[in-house]
């Protein structure tokens, strides 16, 4: 059965059935001039009242935050190169009703990395992996996995191997799989061996290649101004914010980037997709140049009764850039969809399944 797709096509906003009525008929502008105006403000949260670290797979640190109360909690997964700023107007406005919970992956943000790291400790599988290690240690048996970018990734394969931990899933702005087949909308002949070329390169002399892109990363103002000139950035997306992005990219070790660069191109949910039976909401960024509106389309047309909200004008960056929108479909979309769920016991796997795992660090299932 295909998905709730609210909205299949550019131009158009999915906000729900009520929210589109016609006592409403200026939300879409409303939300827009209130991201306008967001540009100007300098608020910030100062509420936090849980903050940590836990030992992840291999026993690396993983940081958290946690603010609010209240189920179920919401887990926010970032972006590739990204630490966990980006999700603060939306711990903002749930952390009155919710728990939520941002953390860094591992060489990330104030995470650690795996000493000798080796390919296999930077996996789309391992991110998971850490991510069941901070569910556990918050003791939190059922979330609404929220994830952006590469973070659409990470929440669809943590489903894929822990489903019964799953409230629901909100991919943001993101592909479900092989990201650079369709970035900036480059025939897949083209985009694909030039990423190829850059990935041989990088792994292989990752500070070499890194330093350019350091460089060009820590002119903040003048990225900036070049993604606004070239139509990459709109004017909803602050300054402020994405100086905070380019900060953190620039800090990041070389290999790092260039092994999870590759491990995201390798990794896919498409296989999987149609088996997914939690609430999806799947939020899309109309003018999404890194994850084409066309893949949330159809990621929201193969996950059954998935839901589809297309931000306006947005960009990659459509969690900064219209947060109010995405705020106020998220809890309708909590309401009507999760919170009204009984919650499924959560099952031990067995044995017999942990047996099939890679290793002893990926078998370890307890509750």
């Amino acid at each position: 059965m295909p998905g709730r797709t609210l909205a299949a096509h550019p131009g158009r906003i999915a906000v729900g059935a009520d929210l589109c009525k016609p006592g409403l008929p200026g939300l879409r502008e409303l939300c827009y001039a209130r991201s306008v105006q967001r540009r100007a403000t300098t608020t910030r949260i100062e509420r936090t009242t849980r903050d940590g670290t836990v030992p992840g797979l291999g026993g690396v640190p993983l940081h958290f935050t946690e603010v609010g109360r209240g189920e179920p909690a919401i887990v926010c997964c970032n972006g590739f190169g990204v630490s966990t700023f980006f999700w603060d107007y939306l711990v903002e406005h749930f952390s009155s009703t919710h728990r939520v919970i941002t953390w860094d992956y591992r060489g990330h943000g104030r995470s650690g990395s795996p000493p000798n790291a080796e390919p296999g400790d930077f996996t789309i599988r391992a991110l998971a992996e850490d991510l069941l290690r901070i569910l556990k240690a918050r003791r939190v048996r059922r979330a609404i996995l929220v994830g952006h970018s590469m973070g659409c990734q990470v929440i669809l394969e943590f489903w894929r191997h822990y489903r019964d931990r799953v409230a629901g899933l909100v991919p943001i702005c993101g592909a479900y799989g092989s990201p650079f087949d369709t970035f900036m909308k480059l025939p897949r002949s083209i985009g694909v061996p030039v990423f190829r070329y850059l990935h041989f390169l990088g792994t292989r002399a990752p500070s070499v290649l890194f330093l350019g892109l350091q460089w060009t990363i820590r002119q903040p103002a003048l990225l900036y101004g070049l993604g606004r000139a070239a139509g990459i950035l709109p004017p909803t997306a602050r300054y402020d914010d994405m100086h905070r992005y380019f900060r953190h990219l620039s800090e990041m070790r070389a290999r790092t980037f260039w092994t999870l660069a590759g491990e995201m191109q390798n990794h896919s949910a498409r296989p999987f997709l149609r088996e997914i039976d939690v609430p999806t909401l799947v939020v899309a960024g109309e003018s999404d140049l890194f994850s084409p509106l066309e893949l949330s389309v159809h990621m929201s047309e193969s996950i059954d009764g998935a839901e589809l909200l297309v931000l306006p004008k947005a960009t990659h960056t459509g969690l900064i850039e219209q947060p109010e929108l995405i705020n106020l479909r998220l809890e309708k979309f909590i309401a009507e969809r999760i919170e009204t769920r009984a919650p499924a016991p959560i099952a031990r796997l067995s044995s017999r399944r942990r047996g099939r795992l890679a290793s002893p660090e990926l078998a370890d299932r307890s509750a």
